[in-house]
């Protein structure tokens, strides 16, 4: 039953890249092919036929629904298979194209310092994957010492004691991913000794930077209460000065009244003693003994 399945599959794949079966009768005497009459198909003939329909049904099944639209007019199997190999492959100047972009990422790849041996492996087998679609491919020997090259500096001391210590010609590609793995353990188990020290010196240095921030802070703030308190006491002086005038002007007033507030009243002259006569009544200016004399 395995057998007639591993048969049938074959028979399948083989009408996808051939094409369908077509039963062919070969005349003894001209040796001419001719397609067979459908009434002496025999059973084989019938069997390939119906997997012209199978193949084309599980191509369809397989497909989602943009590309089941792109193979619709395809009534055969193998024009899918064509239809989609030119979708995605492009012409022969096409796929050339995507080999040496395929070769590019190839020779340039490398191991990134913040990925790790999965996320570094899983790139690199996507490009090999694609390569391999292109036709183009790579022997396991050669995979192995391109991952060796791809990894950073660090991992130098363990790719020389791998190289030295196993034949890489019959090493297994796992075998070595899983000897990587099992170094990226022991790298992970020193980074947090690494973390702590860098947070101490990360923490002293933000002390340090608080503590001098805080010192200048409290520089600052005595320089503005020094200039604050010698503006008040320059006031306070300035506010004593004019209390001083005011005082001043005030006794000036007392004691020297404005001429012009006693000059707005009338004056009694019968109070007003002359220098002239030494009498009461007039000026010296006006006195009368003056002008007779």
């Amino acid at each position: 039953m395995e057998l007639f399945l591993i048969s049938q599959e074959v028979d399948m794949w083989k009408i996808i890249t051939d094409g369908n079966h077509i039963p062919m009768t070969t005349d003894a005497t001209t040796k001419v092919e001719t397609i067979t009459p459908e009434a002496s198909w025999l059973k084989e003939d019938k069997e390939k036929i119906l997997l012209n329909s199978k193949a084309r049904l599980f191509l369809s099944c397989a497909l989602s629904m943009e590309e089941s639209e792109r193979v619709d007019e395809c009534d055969i199997a193998k024009k899918v298979s064509d239809t989609l190999k030119m979708h995605h492959e492009g012409t022969s100047h096409v796929k050339e194209t995507r080999i040496d972009i395929g070769l590019r990422k190839f020779e340039i790849f490398e191991m990134n310092e913040e990925e790790n041996i999965d996320e570094m492996y899983s790139r690199f087998t996507s490009i090999v994957n694609e390569l391999r679609s292109l036709g183009k491919t790579y022997t396991t020997h050669d995979r192995i010492r391109k991952i060796l090259r791809c990894l950073p500096s660090t991992w130098r001391p363990m790719v020389t004691s791998i190289t030295q210590a196993k034949d890489l010609n019959s090493l297994a590609l796992e075998d070595l991913i899983g000897s990587l793995k099992a170094h990226e353990t022991l790298l992970q188990d020193d980074k947090p000794l690494r973390k702590g020290k860098m947070v101490a010196l990360k923490a002293s240095q933000s002390e340090q930077e608080d503590a001098s921030t805080q010192n200048e802070e409290i520089k600052e703030t005595n320089e503005e209460e020094n200039i604050q308190g010698e503006a008040e006491d320059e006031l306070a002086l300035i506010t004593k000065k004019i209390q001083r005038m005011m005082r001043r002007r005030d006794q000036i007033k007392k004691y020297f009244p404005n001429k012009k507030d006693n000059t707005k009243g009338e004056v009694d002259k019968s109070q007003v003693t002359c220098f002239g006569c030494n009498k009461l009544g007039n000026y010296q200016n006006k006195c009368p003994l003056n002008k007779k004399g």
